[in-house]
């Protein structure tokens, strides 16, 4: 049975079931058990789907839009690592 440390560090390939066999009975058992690595689980696939979107859209965009949205993320990144030293 996996704890919650090893689900975490096996959740990413569930999401892109590349598990087989007892590792993804493993990984199943688990979150039927666990509320909290099932709310990880959900929150990282939508972290997943939220990213394939924006970059979806960067893409589509022109060079001109794709710029100033990097920037704008550098920026913010920025902006939070000077405010948290």
């Amino acid at each position: 049975m996996l704890n919650c440390k090893q689900f975490t560090d096996l959740a990413s390939e569930h999401i892109d079931h590349e598990h087989t066999g007892w590792k993804r009975v493993e990984v199943r058992l688990h979150l039927i058990i666990c509320r909290h690595c099932r709310r990880f689980n959900r929150h990282l696939d939508r972290s997943r789907q939220t990213g394939a979107t924006i970059a979806q859209q960067v893409w589509r965009s022109d060079e001109g839009t794709s710029d100033l949205i990097f920037s704008r993320i550098i920026a913010a990144a920025k902006n939070k690592n000077d405010a948290n030293p």
